[in-house]
């Protein structure tokens, strides 16, 4: 045994009866190596996002998952990435958290696929890479659609397409609207509270298949060549939206290209003062938003202080999603509600069914637990 070791394992090499309490080598030794794999990585990793709509036949994705999952963990990415067929809105939906050092590699392995010969990803970058990946591990998940529709959109529609504004055209364009131009934000409730477009419509959503229903809705009055605007985090769903509305005749539908993560890029390139975006972006990543401007819109539910952070409930068997500042965190210790802490703790069980509705809208289950 080398000297240093030695010394290091000093304590645990002669023990005496006073000692007993004290691991023994080996289990020293266990407990060194499993410390050594949790240790967080010392590279910074980078959030690294992109869709294709594309025709995938069902039978070739098999082997294009095991392919990506393959090359991927030879990488060290982790995320999630959604392969569905052409029988549905068919294509590949990735969200990853890449070694920085990796980007490069990680691109090519998805610019390379055959399966997507023709194909140029748009490749979104997170606003900030970040001190440990944010996801647990990789997962490559086959789906019937890459984005909830039920029956309302099938792989034709997607032919028609919205028109894609860059950052740049959608600030000018926005700029210069007045506030009866329709603007639509195409993501759900809660992503909507924590940061949004000046005069942007809440569709008030807990699906994107809800949010196509209240779209129809919106434009049941409006002249076929009216401008329309949405958006969306990254652009798929503004794409699905925009097929869909461009084949029930809408022809000036725009979409911005990239999402807010491309206008994020924009306003901090440019140094643009008057972002039309406000708050934060929600991810739905280890990150759960990056901030986009300094403006908190939103208030945490369980005290009303001024926060835009959302976090699950502790007690996984709730998993609440819902806002939550440092305060309560601590008092509430990361749960919902009282009934949630004594699950925790082992002083009551759970006995309430799944509801997803439920389980992403905070607002009734805290406030009864308040009364």
């Amino acid at each position: 045994m080398q000297p240093i070791c030695r010394l290091w394992l000093a304590p645990y090499l002669h023990q005496s009866s006073a000692c007993a309490s004290r691991p023994s080598i080996q289990q020293f030794l266990i407990r060194f190596q499993r410390s050594k794999h949790s240790l967080a990585p010392s590279a910074p990793f980078r959030p690294l996002a992109f869709y294709a709509l594309h025709a995938l036949p069902e039978t070739s994705l098999p082997s294009l998952e095991s392919n990506i999952r393959n090359q991927l963990k030879k990488l060290d990415t982790v995320g999630r990435i959604y392969l569905a067929p052409d029988s549905g809105i068919g294509g590949i939906n990735a969200q990853l958290s890449v070694p920085v050092h990796q980007v490069s590699a990680v691109q090519s392995v998805f610019d390379t696929l055959p399966q997507f010969r023709g194909v140029s990803f748009d490749y979104n970058y997170g606003m900030k890479d970040t001190e440990k990946p944010s996801f647990r591990n990789l997962k490559v998940l086959l789906k019937p659609h890459l984005v909830a529709v039920g029956t309302a959109v099938n792989s034709r529609d997607l032919s028609k397409k919205p028109i894609y504004l860059t950052p740049d055209q959608w600030h000018q364009q926005l700029s210069n609207c007045d506030k009866d131009t329709l603007l639509v934000d195409m993501r759900n409730h809660y992503e909507y509270d924590v940061g949004r477009f000046k005069n942007a419509t809440k569709m008030n959503s807990d699906t994107f298949r809800d949010s196509l229903t209240i779209l129809d809705d919106l434009v049941a009055s409006r002249e076929k060549d009216e401008a329309i605007y949405m958006y969306c985090t990254g652009g798929i769903r503004c794409s699905v939206a925009g097929a869909y509305m461009a084949n029930k005749g809408y022809t000036n539908v725009n979409m911005l290209k990239g999402g807010i993560t491309n206008y994020g890029h924009y306003v901090n390139e440019n140094k643009v003062e008057d972002s039309l975006f406000r708050g934060s972006n929600f991810t739905f990543d280890g990150r759960r938003g990056e901030r986009i401007t300094d403006d908190v819109l939103a208030h945490c539910h369980q005290c009303g202080a001024p926060c835009d952070v959302l976090s699950n409930c502790a007690n996984k068997l709730c998993h609440l999603l819902f806002i939550q500042c440092p305060s309560c965190k601590r008092k509430h210790e990361e749960t919902c509600s009282s009934e949630c802490r004594d699950v925790v703790h082992g002083r009551k069980e759970w006995s309430h069914e799944y509801n997803y509705h439920a389980q992403i809208r905070p607002s009734s289950k805290i406030h009864a637990a308040q009364e």
